[in-house]
């Protein structure tokens, strides 16, 4: 869907995920695109807070890259496009 971002479901069949709720939050940002510093001012936390939730994410996946982690989310079902279920998480306006 052209100018949708993705989000987090909520209440959705899914596998589990690793991440903590604010991780998630991070990751929905990182989803659109955003740069840490972008993500940081939008979420509220420092840029260095932003940089830590990303390196968490990727050491508790084992992903390698944020690419190969958005992968994943989608892949296991973390991440959806808006619209597709009622109720999400992520990075919002």
């Amino acid at each position: 869907m052209p100018g949708s971002s993705p989000h987090l479901q909520v209440g959705q069949e899914r596998s589990a995920t690793p991440l903590s709720a604010r991780e998630q939050d991070v990751l929905g940002c990182l989803a659109q695109g955003l740069s840490d510093k972008q993500l940081a001012r939008r979420l509220g936390i420092s840029d260095q807070t932003a940089r830590t939730h990303r390196r968490n994410m990727l050491g508790k996946t084992a992903m390698p890259n944020v690419c190969a982690l958005l992968y994943l989310a989608f892949h296991q079902g973390w991440l959806a496009w808006p619209g597709a279920a009622a109720g999400v998480h992520g990075c919002t306006d």
